[in-house]
């Protein structure tokens, strides 16, 4: 039995995100009977626009297995939202030979997410074959992972990461709000962020934090995002490896209010930026009463904020020179400068690190 027949006689149903190459799987599985029962839904997002759409932003770099993951979880979300069980998302993000001169290795990146685990695979294209000849050995590539991660088929000549979450992980995909901590901790001091990367700027902001309230604070580590696809387990796992020395909560709520309902009577440690986002309607749909019944959400869990300054284009910015709703403010306490600076940022570090990847290829 083919490994398409296979996948259509199983009870996976998914959605696939296929850009750069790879589109024609998409031809191969509609061209067996039973396509129905495992393509929902498909998509091609070639345009820089697209991808930007489909994933909250535009990648910073297009062809990686961080895209790849991010499509997969795309998909994944998209596969849940269409109802039903077993889903999966495929998400590939391809650079095959083109009539354009291209930087760096012909190669292919592609990854599937289920509710259990997340698959990475890695694809270098010898660059003096033609387009053809590439998407043919870059789809019989695609096929085997399917098969690998779904039917538990072997799989060979592929560079793979993966990783099935633990038991205490897998809710965090899931609706229901949900929250895991790495030690053992109460809750009450929280420095939340993506850490991608991490650096020694949150270790600095939380040791403050700790000076001046007293408790013994951890790190919040969401795997959920308004705009984004959610995080996918490896890519937790990377963060988690490099937040080192200190708890980490693992949430699945993207907004503060929501934060508030699994840690009520918390205090939250914030970098400016962050602090004016939460008084910011665009946030809550534009709606000046929907951001005052969350704040007022906040004030009934007994929230408060502790707010460091952050550098930004006109210079170092404390609580002092934002605009915040009176009743926000009074939830904060302000840090000064002389007490906490550190002007290095994660948005800073990835941008000097992809200048530096973008160098070792020409």
């Amino acid at each position: 039995m083919s490994i398409i027949q296979a996948l259509h006689d199983s009870p996976w149903r998914g959605v696939f995100h296929v850009t750069g190459g790879g589109a024609s799987l998409l031809a191969e599985l509609l061209a067996v009977p039973g396509a129905s029962r495992t393509v929902l839904d498909a998509s091609i997002p070639y345009a820089n626009q697209a991808l930007a759409d489909l994933l909250g932003q535009a990648p910073e770099q297009a062809s990686s297995t961080t895209t790849a993951r991010a499509l997969a979880m795309a998909a994944y979300q998209r596969a849940r939202a269409l109802g039903g069980k077993d889903h999966f998302g495929l998400g590939c993000t391809a650079s095959l030979v083109t009539d354009r001169t291209k930087r760096g290795q012909t190669r292919a990146h592609w990854a599937i997410q289920t509710a259990l685990a997340t698959h990475a695979f890695y694809l270098e294209l010898d660059a003096q074959s033609e387009r053809a000849e590439q998407e043919q050995t870059l789809v019989a590539g695609m096929l085997v992972s399917l098969a690998s991660a779904l039917l538990d088929q072997p799989q060979k000549d592929l560079q793979t990461q993966s990783l099935r979450a633990a038991s205490a992980w897998q809710p965090l995909l899931n609706d229901a709000p949900y929250r895991w901590c790495s030690g053992e901790h109460d809750g009450l001091l929280l420095l939340p962020g993506s850490f991608n990367p991490a650096h020694e700027g949150h270790h600095q902001m939380m040791a403050v934090a700790e000076q001046i309230t007293g408790r013994r604070g951890a790190f919040e580590l969401t795997l959920r995002n308004a705009d984004k696809p959610d995080l996918d387990y490896l890519s937790v796992q990377e963060r988690l490896a490099a937040l080192t020395g200190r708890d980490v909560w693992l949430t699945n709520q993207a907004t503060f209010s929501a934060k508030a309902e699994l840690f009520p009577s918390t205090t939250f440690v914030l970098g400016t930026d962050t602090m004016e986002r939460i008084g910011e309607t665009r946030f809550y749909h534009h709606s000046v009463q929907e951001r005052d019944a969350a704040i007022q959400r906040l004030q009934t869990l007994h929230i408060e904020f502790l707010v460091l300054g952050r550098t930004n284009n006109n210079g170092f910015v404390t609580l002092e020179d934002i605009e915040l709703p009176d009743a926000l403010r009074e939830m904060c306490h302000s840090v000064p400068e002389s007490v906490y600076r550190n002007d290095l940022s994660s948005s800073q570090i990835r941008a000097e690190r992809d200048i530096n990847r973008l160098d070792s290829q020409e």
